[in-house]
C-alpha cells in the first residue's frame, strides 16, 4: 500500500473512532464551560484566550447545534488536519515512512488523539497552530533555504504563532525556543527585518488579551499566577502527577520512545539537519522542564506540556524511520511498538466508553452525603436524566402555586455549567452563578447578559453530592426561607452513582 493510501486510511479511523467517542459520551467539565465562552464572545475571558470559543461558534453554526459531536467537531477536525500536518513535516525532514510513523505515534497519543482531538478545548485550537508554527520554523532553520522563503516563513510564523497564543497562552513557548535557538545558532536573523515583522505580527493579534487585561485590572494573570507561583516547600505528589500524568496522557509506548530517541540525538546518532534536531529540541524540552520544576512546589496539569511532546514525535519518527529501514524487517521491534502505541488508545478510548456509561454505581465515593466524589467519569454520564427529573418537581411546584420562578442558581462554574446547557437552557429557565469569582469564572461576565434576580424572587439552587455545596451556609442572608431539599437519586447500570439536591430559595432579599 502507497504512503498517500496508508495515511488516508490513519486519518479515516481515527476520526471514524473519535466521532464515536464524541456521540457516546456527555461533555466533560470543562467542556461544557467552554461552550458558556461561545454563548457571548470576547476579546479574552477569565481562564483562556478566545479561540476556543470562535471554534465552538463555527462548528455549531452559531450555537443552533450544540450536541456533543457539532461542539467537539473542531477538535476532531483538527485531529485530522493534524495527523496530516505531521506526517508532512517528517516527510520533509526524513522521508515518507518517517511521516507514516509519526502519523500513527500521533494516533497513538491520548493527548494529541483523544484529550485535543476529541474534547472541545483551548488545546485543540493551540495544537493545530502549534504544528503550522513548527513547519514555518524548520523552512527558516533549514540549510535548504532561500531568503526569499526564510523571509515568507518568518511572516507565516509570525501569524499562526499569534494565532496559537490566541488559543492558549503556552503558545508563548513557540517564541521562547525559536528565541533561544536564534540566540546560540543563527543570530544573523537578528538583522533580518522579517524577524521583526513577524513578531509585530504576533504582538497585533494577541493585543486583545493585553486590552482586555488591562480592562478587568489583570484578572487572567492574577488568577493564573496563584495557580503556578512557587510556594515554601517540596510537594512530591504533585511532581508525580505531573511526571507520570505525562507519562500516559502522551501513551507509555510513545513516551518510551521519545526517550530512546532523546539519547540517540544525545549520541549525536539521527540523521537529520543538525539545525532542525536543535530547533525541535528548543520548541519542547523548555516547556517540559518548567513544568516539571514548577509542579515540585504547585499543582500543574499534565497536558500543559502536550505541544511540547508531539514536537518530540517528530524527532522519534525519524529515528525509528532509521531503525526499521537499519533492522529490514517487516515485524521489527520498532513497528510493533508503533502499531501497539494505536492498539492501546484504541483500547483505552473504548474501556473509556463502557465505564462511563455502564461501570456500576459509582468508582468514586459510596456514602449517601457525598456519593460519586472523586468519580471523573460523572461529569460525562447522563446529565439529560437531571433536565426531565428537574421538569417534575418544577411541575408540581407550579401546579401548587409555590412558586412560577425560572431562576436556577449555583455557586460555581462546575457543576454549573453542566447545570446550566443540560437543565435550565433545555427548558428555558435563567441561569445564573452566584459566589466567589475563583468559584464562578466566566460567569462573573456572562452574568451581565443575562437576567437578573429581583427583591422578592424566588430561585432553585441545584447541586450534586459529588460536588455539594450547602445553600444555607451561601445565601442565609440573600433569602428570607431556604426549604429542604428534593433528592433525585441516579442509577448506574442499577447501582446509586450520584444525587442531585433542588432546594427552592424563597423571597431574594437583595443581597
Amino acid at each position: 500500500m502507497q504512503e498517500k493510501q496508508q495515511l488516508v486510511l490513519i486519518i479515516t479511523i481515527a476520526t471514524f473512532v473519535r466521532c464515536i467517542i464524541a456521540l457516546s459520551i456527555g461533555l466533560g467539565n470543562d467542556e461544557v464551560y467552554y461552550l458558556t465562552y461561545a454563548q457571548h464572545l470576547q476579546w479574552n475571558y477569565f481562564d483562556h484566550p478566545p479561540m476556543v470559543a470562535l471554534l465552538i461558534r463555527l462548528t455549531t453554526f452559531n450555537l443552533h447545534f450544540t450536541n456533543g459531536l457539532f461542539v467537539r467537531l473542531g477538535a476532531i477536525i483538527f485531529g485530522a488536519i493534524n495527523t496530516y500536518l505531521i506526517y508532512d513535516i517528517c516527510k520533509g525532514i526524513k522521508n515518507k515512512k518517517a511521516g507514516i510513523i509519526a502519523s500513527l505515534l500521533y494516533t497513538g497519543s491520548l493527548y494529541s488523539s483523544i484529550i485535543a482531538g476529541v474534547f472541545i478545548l483551548p488545546d485543540s485550537p493551540q495544537l493545530f497552530f502549534w504544528l503550522i508554527s513548527v513547519y514555518f520554523l524548520i523552512q527558516i532553520v533549514s540549510e535548504q533555504a532561500n531568503q526569499t522563503k526564510i523571509n515568507y516563513s518568518l511572516i507565516s510564523f509570525g501569524l499562526f504563532s499569534g494565532l496559537c497564543i490566541m488559543s492558549k497562552i503556552h503558545g508563548v513557548f513557540l517564541w521562547g525556543g525559536f528565541g533561544l535557538y536564534i540566540l546560540c545558532y543563527k543570530r544573523d536573523l537578528l538583522k533580518n527585518d522579517y524577524l521583526y515583522l513577524g513578531l509585530v505580527i504576533t504582538l497585533l493579534l494577541i493585543s486583545p488579551i493585553l486590552i482586555w487585561n488591562v480592562e478587568n485590572h489583570f484578572i487572567t494573570y492574577t488568577y493564573h499566577s496563584q495557580r503556578v507561583t512557587i510556594s515554601r516547600g517540596i510537594n512530591p505528589s504533585s511532581f508525580f502527577r505531573e511526571f507520570l500524568g505525562g507519562v500516559f496522557y502522551n501513551n507509555p509506548i510513545n513516551y518510551f520512545l521519545i526517550i530512546i530517541s532523546l539519547i540517540v540525538v544525545w549520541k549525536n546518532k539521527i540523521d537529520i539537519e543538525k539545525s532542525i534536531k536543535k530547533l525541535l529540541l528548543f520548541l519542547s524540552l523548555p516547556l517540559i522542564t518548567i513544568l516539571l520544576i514548577l509542579s515540585l512546589f504547585r499543582d500543574t496539569l499534565p497536558h500543559w506540556s502536550g505541544p511540547a511532546f508531539v514536537t518530540l514525535l517528530i524527532l522519534a519518527s525519524c529515528h525509528i524511520s532509521d531503525e526499521i529501514e537499519r533492522v529490514k524487517k517487516t515485524n521489527s521491534r520498532m513497528k510493533k511498538l508503533v502499531y501497539s502505541s494505536c492498539i492501546l488508545i484504541l483500547t483505552i478510548a473504548l474501556s473509556g466508553i463502557l465505564i462511563i456509561n455502564f461501570y456500576p454505581g459509582t468508582i468514586g465515593k459510596k456514602d449517601e452525603k457525598s456519593l460519586g466524589k472523586k468519580d471523573f467519569t460523572l461529569d460525562m454520564y447522563d446529565w439529560k436524566f437531571f433536565k426531565t427529573e428537574f421538569k417534575k418537581i418544577r411541575d408540581k411546584d407550579l401546579q401548587s402555586g409555590l412558586t412560577k420562578t425560572t431562576f436556577i442558581l449555583n455557586n460555581k462554574w462546575f457543576p454549573g455549567a453542566h447545570i446550566d446547557n443540560y437543565i435550565a437552557q433545555p427548558l428555558g429557565f435563567d441561569f445564573i452563578a452566584l459566589g466567589k469569582l475563583e468559584d464562578i469564572h466566566t460567569y462573573a461576565w456572562l452574568n451581565t447578559y443575562r437576567k437578573h434576580l429581583k427583591t422578592g424572587d424566588d430561585a432553585y439552587f441545584i447541586t450534586v453530592s459529588n460536588s455539594f455545596s450547602d445553600p444555607k451556609e451561601l445565601y442565609q442572608k440573600s433569602f428570607n426561607k431556604i426549604n429542604a431539599p428534593i433528592v433525585i437519586k441516579q442509577f448506574r447500570n442499577k447501582k446509586p452513582t450520584r444525587n442531585m439536591l433542588v432546594y427552592l430559595l424563597q423571597d431574594y432579599t437583595g443581597e
